[in-house]
């Protein structure tokens, strides 16, 4: 807490007050009428949870008309009013506290219900799920299976946190909340809210409208999503809907799909002649990187400032190239400008789609170009993504996605999951690109483990000039590998499914290897192919991405500026190709 809030409360003695002074800004944001914040104060203080006095949870079959009742009757929960009179919503009584049955993070999910039986059996009860008879972990992939229609999320923290701290925190409401039933015209609504002094988390729930005695309590599950096509898409986890008829093609957006919520770099129109760097006395560089290595080249020395600089190496996002080549003084710099356009996830499919041709092909749905797997921005083209998904589970064609944050890194916040329900929740926790998983990926075996395992690759690309392009990729390149069995299964496994997961305590042991040491093994594991033709390939494919990204002027492509200089780091994978694996 800050010495300025501190201060405010000192002169707040009144405890209501202190509440407000620090839940203000948390009250207005959820849009709780101020008629029902003494109240809350006082349940909060007090934890109280008298919702039972008010509601009651029914239990309703249904029977299938025509049919024998051999098998038990669907069977569904709603809650409803259950008081003396009705419930007034300009009554300040009427908002009520919703424990939270389990909280977690996405990657801890399985490990609760492993070493926390109860949990488990909760879990069961409250999603219907029969454990009778069934193998613990059967039934474990049934909840994580299940749980995305009872989810809910919210974070705590700010940039000055770690990206651990700022990860989506899941809830399940308990019993009672987790019962209320959706409506497009909800009698109640419903937030979450973190009680400061006690640093726990619960659900409110107030009315919208009275109500009489029997009345259904329902509410809107996604209150903040109006679009039609949009909230179709989003309400599947309860309503199906077919989106099969929505194009699931991508036509490029326009420019300001690309310059949407970023500050745009200022260039100069025309630069004249640049001089080669001085021979005369060192070249100074001004380096802007956490622990970086010192320049031991006698050419070279470290200035403190940009402005005593021949080059700036800085990782900071750079905008004013105006200022490198004014009054006579010319600087290089490490970065292209609109070079978002290739570092940004949400933006770098865009661009790449441009090295294909016809789109996604209608009868295989195979993407464009070939070595770009199919991505969508589940911001912008959620009913399209749900549209593709569909049609994929028509042909038998596996359904398995990873989704990424595209503000986050070192794989932060990413999944794996074949679970339409768990892609569609994800999306309330933050901007998301799901990029269609790379199946039959290329392994390499790992003598330690006894194992086949996924392998990823980094290759450096040192980009000199956008106009004329001029690229260059480093010989040398760096193999990631996973730390378990590559397979097809058990999706929340991180360690079978990423080869980096350095934000999460896993507390393994993280071996890399380098290009002899991958090639050598490689062409012993597949001696009818060469190395030397794969990296062809890839070289191809990095050449006609930097060409899809200078083809068009900024913001939607690189910028070309005689000062810049950049290396770019490529994460790829290898996949097999049909006719490699005798398909």
């Amino acid at each position: 807490m800050s010495s300025t809030a501190e201060a405010n409360m000192s002169r707040h003695s009144n405890p209501y007050d202190e509440f407000i002074l620090v839940h203000h800004l948390q009250l207005q944001n959820s849009c709780v009428p101020q008629l029902y914040w003494k109240t809350l104060f006082n349940k909060l203080k007090d934890e109280v949870f008298d919702a039972g006095n008010a509601f009651q949870i029914q239990l309703v079959e249904h029977e299938e008309e025509g049919e024998e009742n051999d098998e038990p009757s669907p069977r569904s929960w709603r809650v409803v009013v259950n008081c003396e009179g009705r419930i007034k919503s300009m009554d300040e009584r009427h908002i009520y506290l919703i424990d939270h049955a389990w909280t977690y993070r996405q990657h801890e999910a399985r490990q609760y219900l492993t070493q926390v039986p109860s949990l488990k059996d909760r879990m069961c009860l409250l999603m219907d799920i029969d454990s009778d008879g069934r193998e613990e972990k059967e039934v474990i992939d049934e909840i994580l299976q299940e749980m995305w229609r009872f989810n809910n999320t919210y974070s705590i923290g700010n940039y000055e946190l770690g990206t651990n701290e700022r990860l989506p925190l899941w809830y399940i409401m308990d019993e009672f909340g987790s019962r209320i039933q959706h409506s497009d015209m909800p009698t109640f609504k419903m937030a979450p809210f973190l009680y400061g002094p006690q640093q726990t988390a619960f659900s409110i729930i107030w009315p919208v409208r009275d109500l009489e005695n029997g009345e259904e309590v329902t509410r809107d599950y996604i209150p903040n999503i109006q679009h039609p096509e949009r909230r179709k898409a989003m309400l599947l986890p309860w309503i199906h809907h077919d989106l099969r008829e929505t194009s699931y093609q991508q036509p490029e957006p326009k420019d300001d799909f690309f310059s949407a919520h970023r500050i745009m770099e200022t260039v100069p129109e025309k630069v004249g002649p640049v001089p080669p760097l001085p021979s005369d006395r060192k070249v100074r560089v001004c380096l802007d990187y956490p622990k970086a290595p010192e320049l031991t080249d006698p050419r070279f020395e470290m200035v403190d400032t940009g402005e005593e600089a021949d080059i700036i190496w800085t990782r900071q996002s750079f905008k004013d190239y105006c200022s490198l080549c004014s009054d006579g003084k010319f600087c290089y710099i490490n970065q292209f400008p609109s070079e978002q356009c290739i570092t940004v996830k949400d933006l770098l499919p865009v661009i790449c789609r441009r090295a294909g041709t016809n789109g996604i092909n209608s009868e295989t749905l195979e993407g464009s170009p070939r070595w770009l797997p199919v991505s969508y921005n589940l911001n912008t083209e959620l009913d399209k993504f749900v549209s593709y998904f569909q049609h994929r589970e028509d042909k038998g064609l596996d359904n398995v996605w990873i989704l990424k944050p595209w503000n986050l890194s070192n794989s932060a916040d990413v999944t794996v999951t074949n679970n339409l329900n768990q892609i569609l929740r994800i999306t309330e926790s933050g901007p998301k690109i799901a990029c269609k998983y790379v199946s039959d990926c290329v392994t390499i075996h790992r003598a330690d483990i006894a194992s086949d395992v996924k392998v990823d690759f980094r290759f450096l690309t040192f980009l000199a000039s956008v106009n004329p392009l001029k690229l260059y990729v480093y010989k040398p390149f760096s193999v990631r590998r996973g730390h378990k069995q590559y397979a097809l299964t058990d999706f929340d496994d991180l360690l079978r499914h990423l080869t980096y997961v350095g934000l999460y305590e896993f507390n393994v042991y993280r071996p890399g290897m380098y290009t002899e040491q991958f090639i050598e093994p490689f062409e012993a594991e597949n001696p009818d192919i060469k190395w030397s033709t794969v990296e062809e390939s890839i070289h191809r494919a990095l050449l006609e991405m930097f060409q899809a990204a200078s083809s068009k002027p900024p913001p939607a492509g690189l910028g070309d500026f005689p000062l810049s200089r950049a290396i770019y780091g490529i994460d790829l994978l290898l996949k097999w190709d049909k006719n490699e694996r005798g398909g």
